[in-house]
């Protein structure tokens, strides 16, 4: 499965491009947490589902998409 990256942008842009792609249907949603031991950093990553499966995270200002998981294939 391969992302499109939209390159930086805000949170709640990215959730508004996302849902149009979404047909603009409910999304699912999910915090994640990733933690680097080597570099002592901690990242959150936010991920957004719908009834395929994932379909998109957003992360430090850059979001990207799962075209295949949108158009119903995983």
């Amino acid at each position: 499965m391969e992302a499109t990256n939209l390159g930086k942008i805000k949170k709640a842009e990215f959730e508004d491009v996302l849902f149009g792609l979404n047909n603009e249907e409910t999304m699912g949603y999910r915090k994640h947490n990733s933690f680097d031991y080597e570099e002592n950093t901690n990242t959150i990553v936010h991920l957004y589902y719908n009834d395929s499966g994932h379909i998109g995270s957003w992360s430090k200002g850059k979001g990207w998409y799962f075209k295949e998981t949108l158009e119903g294939g995983a």
